[in-house]
This record gives C-alpha cells, structure tokens and sequence, in this order.
C-alpha cells in the first residue's frame, strides 16, 4: 500500500479516536455520569476508541512500525518447497494408511451416486 494512503488511514484513525477521547471527556464535564445518557455516551465513545485504537495497531504492524510485522515473502515460498514432495510419494504407487485413504469422488447427479 503507498504511504499516502497508510497515513491517511492513520490520520483518520487518530481523529476518531480523539474525538472519542473528548466523547469521554465531555461526560464527565457535563455530570451526565452514569445516568442513561452518560452510560451510552461512555459505552459508545469506548467502542470506537477501542475499534480504530485495533485498527491503528494492525496498521502498525503491517507496516512494520511495531516488532512482529511486515511478515517476510521467503516464509512461503519454504513453505511451498515442503509441500511439494507429499505429492510425489501418492504418484509413486505407495499406499496410505487406511484412515488417511483419499476418499472418492462422489457425482452429485440424482440416479448416479453410489
């Protein structure tokens, strides 16, 4: 993704979540508290602190900002080398055991079933 786009991405987020921030804020401020208006507005204004606060923090990791992101492309492609001798051995004549045997295909045509 170009970075322009990641880091409107970011300021978007980030807007969200001060406007949360002051959501919380504003609660207080004006003694709604825990009557039912308070506790919505709390409620409310902590999903979407918690929601785009998650998002920024896979953004982050995906972008490799934070340790444990941005996953290498040489992983797969080790990955697809270990694969590939699994079918080889099935071509090679060799028998599964019974409870790994490849089940057959069944035609799902009415009268031609088994």
């Amino acid at each position: 993704m170009k970075k322009e786009h990641v880091m409107g991405l970011v300021a978007i987020c980030l807007v969200v979540v001060v406007l949360s921030i002051s959501g919380l804020a504003s609660d207080f401020l004006t003694r709604l508290g825990l009557d039912l208006d308070g506790l919505l507005l709390i409620m409310v204004s902590l999903l979407m602190a918690g929601l785009f606060l998650l998002m920024l923090l896979l953004i982050a990791k995906d972008q490799g900002w934070l340790p444990g992101g941005a996953k290498k492309e040489s992983a797969p492609a080790a990955s697809g080398a270990k694969a590939a001798p699994a079918p080889a051995a099935a071509a090679s004549g060799t028998r599964a055991p019974a409870g790994k045997q490849a089940e057959e295909a069944v035609s799902v045509r009415p009268g031609e079933g088994k």
